[in-house]
C-alpha cells in the first residue's frame, strides 16, 4: 500500500501514445496499458525520485475537487501496478532495440567511447583548461566520462547534467575512479536546473553533425546566463563551418529525393506512371546525414570554403551564411557537403571533416541533395546559403532561389 512519504521514480523508457481526449497508452514490458488523463502529470512528477506526498502538493492546484483527487490516486496506483512506477530504480542499460532507448543503450555509449579521436581531444582540451579552483558544468555527461576527466584534472568541483539513464550509471563509473566526492550528477534538462554554485568552465558534447543540430547553442546561452560565471570558458568555444560541393552517386540522391531514373524504373517494373511523384518533389533540397567514410569516396567538385563562425561566448546567434563555391573540375554537382573545425581550448581543435574520419568516428556528416543537378566547367560559381532556423532545424539552398 502507498503512503505519504513512499518515493517513487517511473522507469527510464516508455513508448507512449496520447489519444484526442488525453487519455495515455503506454507499451511497457511487452504490454499495454491504458491511463487516464492525468497519467502525463504523473508521469511527469516522477521523472526523478518524488514522494507521493510531494507528487500530491504539486498536483494539487489542478485539482479542481474530491473526484480529481480520487482519479488520481487510483491512476498513481494503476501505475505502480504496472511497474510503470517503482520504488526501485532500474539500473544498467536499456534493452530496448536501437533507435528507441536513446543514450540509455549500450550501443551508443559503445559507439561514443569507440570513436578514437573525439572524446579524447575533448579530454586533452579539459587538461589544458581546468584548473584546482574551477567548478565544471558538464551538459549531456553521458558516460561521465568528461565530468570524471573535469575531476582528474583539478576540478574542486563537478555537476554533470544527464536526462537518460546513462547518467545514474556514470554514478557508478565516479565511484569507482575514485572522483564520486568530487562530482554531483543531476538527471534531468540544463534548461530547468539550478546549481548551489556559478560554474567558471562548462564543457558539453552536444555537439551535432552540424555543429548546431543537438541545440548546442540554445543549451549553451542559457547556461552562460543562469549557470556561469561571467567570464567562464567554454569547452568547446567556437566553430568554423565549411561547405564544399560534390558529384554524389545517383543512388545516394535516390535514396534522398525523387529522381527521373526512379520514375522510369517504377514504370517498366510496376506497369505505373509514378511522375506526379517527381513533380511534387520539385525544388527540395533534401538535408542528411551520412557516414564520413562514405562521404569522403565522393567526387569533390570544389574546395571547401568557410561559410561561417559560431562563437558560443556571443550573445549574437548565427542564423545564416552565404558562401560561393568555385568549381575545381568539370562534371555534375548534384549536392554539398558541410564540416566544422571545433575550437576546443586554446592550444587544441577538433575537425569533423569527412577525410578526418573513419568507421570508427561516431559522428555522421551533414550533406545536402540539391533540387537539380547542375553541370559545372572548371572556375563556374555556385553560390549556396546556409540557414539555421534554430532548434536544431537548419536549410541549404542555391543563394539566387
Amino acid at each position: 500500500m502507498l503512503k505519504a512519504d513512499t518515493a517513487l521514480r517511473r522507469v527510464p523508457e516508455l513508448i507512449m501514445e496520447l489519444e484526442s481526449a488525453n487519455l495515455v497508452r503506454i507499451h511497457h514490458d511487452r504490454r499495454v496499458w491504458e491511463f487516464d488523463q492525468h497519467a502525463l502529470a504523473l508521469l511527469d512528477v516522477f521523472y526523478t525520485p518524488t514522494s507521493v506526498a510531494e507528487c500530491m502538493r504539486r498536483l494539487g492546484p489542478r485539482l479542481k475537487g474530491r473526484r480529481a483527487m480520487e482519479e488520481v490516486l487510483t491512476t498513481l496506483s494503476m501505475l505502480v501496478s504496472a511497474g510503470i512506477l517503482t520504488e526501485e530504480p532500474q539500473t544498467g542499460f536499456a534493452d530496448l532495440m536501437f533507435p528507441t532507448g536513446g543514450y540509455g543503450l549500450a550501443h551508443l555509449n559503445i559507439r561514443i567511447l569507440e570513436d578514437p579521436i573525439r572524446k579524447a581531444t575533448f579530454i586533452r582540451a579539459i587538461n589544458e583548461v581546468v584548473t584546482p579552483d574551477d567548478v565544471v558544468l558538464d551538459l549531456g555527461t553521458g558516460s561521465g566520462i568528461l565530468a570524471i576527466a573535469a575531476a582528474k584534472a583539478g576540478a574542486r568541483h563537478v555537476y554533470a547534467v544527464e536526462p537518460a539513464r546513462s547518467g545514474d550509471i556514470a554514478a557508478e563509473v565516479a565511484k569507482v575512479n575514485g572522483v564520486a566526492d568530487r562530482i554531483t550528477f543531476i538527471k534531468g534538462w540544463s534548461s530547468t536546473t539550478e546549481l548551489p554554485e556559478p560554474a567558471t568552465v562548462l564543457t558539453t558534447d552536444i555537439v551535432g553533425n552540424d555543429a548546431l543540430d543537438m541545440v548546442i547553442w540554445e543549451s549553451v546561452q542559457d547556461a552562460r546566463k543562469r549557470l556561469l560565471t561571467p567570464d567562464a570558458r567554454l569547452i568547446p568555444s567556437s566553430f568554423q563551418t565549411y561547405l564544399y560541393l560534390v558529384d554524389m552517386p545517383e543512388r545516394t540522391v535516390g535514396q534522398q529525393r525523387i529522381i527521373a531514373p526512379q520514375i522510369k524504373r517504377w514504370q517498366s517494373r510496376y506497369g505505373i506512371d509514378f511522375s506526379p511523384m517527381l513533380d511534387a518533389d520539385r525544388g527540395r533540397v533534401a538535408g542528411f546525414y551520412e557516414r564520413p567514410e562514405v562521404v569522403r569516396q565522393w567526387r569533390r567538385m570544389s574546395e571547401p570554403r568557410t561559410l561561417s563562425r559560431i562563437d558560443l561566448r556571443e550573445d549574437a546567434r548565427v542564423f545564416e551564411g552565404e558562401t560561393t563555391l568555385t568549381a575545381s573540375r568539370g562534371g555534375t554537382v548534384s549536392g554539398a557537403v558541410l564540416f566544422f573545425d571545433a575550437q576546443m581550448s586554446p592550444g587544441v581543435s577538433m575537425s569533423t571533416a569527412p577525410w578526418d574520419g573513419d568507421e570508427a568516428s561516431h559522428w555522421f556528416t551533414a550533406c545536402w541533395a540539391l533540387d537539380s543537378e547542375i553541370e559545372l566547367v572548371p572556375g563556374d560559381e555556385v553560390r549556396l546559403r546556409y540557414r539555421y532556423e534554430g532548434d536544431g532545424r537548419a536549410s541549404l539552398a542555391l543563394a539566387d532561389d
